[in-house]
């Protein structure tokens, strides 16, 4: 997400108070006060702090569900499909300016006005549970538990939020190839494909992405 306009640095400076102090811990005076606005001028862009959150969660969806588009429409294999998947869609959480982690709180699962947001996500794990029942059934993937895997990539993802967030240090430039690679080869029929599909997904992403193996 750019930083630039009013209504982008609203979105960037409410997503890095919502990592640092949740949804519920963050008001729009703070938000407000980051920005260097005033709250009317804040209301002018965003009629309440749900909407600002809602518009977070809809563009990261949007996003990802792009990327799951974009994987499914490889002509390869179930395993490069689901490993460039998970290598560019972790790679976009990782180089986020904010910590996501904390706008993905209870306050999106139990508020009434999260319902259309909370469908999508839940429509997005779908997604990623067929992708993962789909490489079952061609025999590349290990009869797994899809739900489980779908969790593993989630808990990875956010794993690699928390330390960025923790450790300025962190190396989390190798972290995108590093939860790929994990979750494809603990699933793999045959692990010994997982340098050929890695390969694979370097090869496609030449260019757009950089990473540090």
């Amino acid at each position: 997400m750019e930083e630039g306009g009013t209504r982008q640095q609203i979105l960037v400076h409410a997503a890095r108070l919502f990592g640092r102090h949740g949804y519920h811990g963050t008001t729009t005076r703070e938000i407000a006060d980051a920005v260097g606005i005033r709250q009317p001028s804040l209301f002018y862009h965003f009629a309440a702090k749900h909407v600002i959150l809602s518009e977070l969660v809809d563009a990261d969806l949007a996003q990802t569900f792009g990327r799951l588009q974009d994987a499914r429409a490889l002509e390869a294999s179930w395993a490069e499909r689901f490993h460039y998947f998970l290598t560019i869609s972790s790679n976009d959480y990782l180089t986020l300016p904010y910590d996501a982690r904390g706008y993905y709180s209870d306050a999106i699962f139990t508020e009434p006005e999260f319902e259309t947001q909370r469908r999508e996500i839940s429509r997005f794990h779908d997604e990623v549970r067929a992708l993962v029942e789909e490489g079952v059934g061609a025999g590349e993937f290990m009869d797994v538990d899809a739900e489980f895997v779908q969790r593993a990539i989630t808990g990875l993802q956010f794993e690699g939020m928390r330390e960025r967030e923790t450790n300025a240090s962190a190396p989390v430039a190798h972290r995108p190839l590093q939860v790929s690679d994990f979750i494809l080869r603990a699933i793999l029929d045959d692990p010994s494909r997982l340098h050929a599909v890695r390969a694979a997904t370097l090869s496609r992403l030449d260019g757009v992405v950089s990473f540090s193996s």
